[in-house]
């Protein structure tokens, strides 16, 4: 994967030439914007003293990296309650994504995603960083962020199997996913067009499957289930 470098405004972050072991936590955050670029992000922290950064920003074509690994980025502090044991700046990396905003609602361009979770595999591969070692902002402060991930716990769910393998998602998952919806659709023919071919192959391989004939799938799932799709998540 190539990485861009834009260094962030010395205002922004605390050098500290931490060590490989020293980094334990990966953060995903996002940037609570509409349509904005890694590169746009990248530049802004460098010209601007905010006191506060994250180490990386991720769009749907490229990563631009903000504070270098070993140096502290401001990105999951809080003068308030902290709601994880251990994650803080100092032994975490902060990874932010670009997002958009659609009838309201932040979302993330499934390119985006991708680019995220081949990044997250290659830190975690990096500093032997464990699964459950790759946390939303919300789990260590509970602040909305990132506002998809918090709303909707099956696309966090869909994001975190990105970031363990590049394989195609299993029947089991998918189901488990489908298991934790809340009910919205009840046929395929009440699905949006968007969506209706995702759900049409779903069923057929018998991997979308509800009771007494209705699907009960919700919208924030149907999402996901479409993002996956368009990856070739799901085969053909």
């Amino acid at each position: 994967m190539q990485i861009s470098f834009q260094q962030a405004h010395r205002g922004n972050y605390l050098p500290a030439s931490r060590d490989k072991e020293d980094i334990r936590y990966l953060v995903i955050h996002f940037t609570a914007n509409n349509g904005d670029t890694a590169r746009n992000n990248a530049d802004y922290f460098a010209r601007e003293t905010l006191s506060t950064s994250a180490h990386y920003f991720v769009d749907e074509r490229e990563v631009w990296q903000s504070v270098a690994d070993r140096d502290i980025a401001w990105h999951c502090g809080t003068r308030g309650t902290y709601y994880h044991p251990y994650c803080r700046n100092a032994n975490s990396i902060g990874i932010e994504l670009c997002s958009r905003i659609q009838n309201g609602k932040y979302y993330f361009m499934p390119e985006t995603e991708q680019m995220a979770a081949a990044l997250v595999r290659q830190l975690m591969e990096r500093y032997a960083i464990a699964e459950d070692h790759v946390l939303r902002h919300y789990d260590v402060t509970h602040k909305t962020c990132p506002a998809p991930y918090v709303e909707s716990a099956a696309a966090w769910e869909v994001f975190k199997n990105r970031c363990k393998e590049a394989d195609d998602m299993t029947e089991a998952q998918v189901k488990r996913l489908i298991e934790q919806s809340k009910t919205v659709y009840r046929s395929a023919e009440d699905v949006p067009a968007w969506g209706r071919p995702t759900v049409e192959k779903l069923v057929q391989k018998g991997w979308l499957q509800g009771e007494e004939q209705s699907l009960n799938l919700s919208d924030d799932l149907l999402r996901t289930l479409v993002i996956n799709d368009r990856a070739g998540l799901y085969g053909a």
